[in-house]
């Protein structure tokens, strides 16, 4: 599949046999999250592609999370010194 003409595209890889792709226009902004197996490597493992349009708020605010999410973690791993 192509990215559509005058949409940005941008692929976040991911470690656990995914990514998430993040398309863009001046009309919005889509998240779609893919995992794909190969029926040779695990016949029963899942794939799936799944896409959710977000608003400019709802973007924001999923954002603010994970940056919450991480910088706690973040912080947590230099006071135990795993960083």
């Amino acid at each position: 599949m192509t990215t559509p003409k005058g949409t940005r595209c941008r692929k976040i890889g991911l470690v656990a046999d995914g990514c998430i792709h993040v398309y863009s226009n001046s009309r919005g902004l889509t998240l779609q999250v893919r995992r794909s197996v190969p029926t040779e490597e695990d016949i029963l493992a899942p794939s799936f592609k799944v896409a959710v349009p977000l608003r400019p708020s709802e973007a924001i605010e999923l954002a603010a999370e994970l940056l919450a999410v991480v910088s706690n973690d973040a912080e947590r791993l230099r006071k135990e010194g795993l960083e």
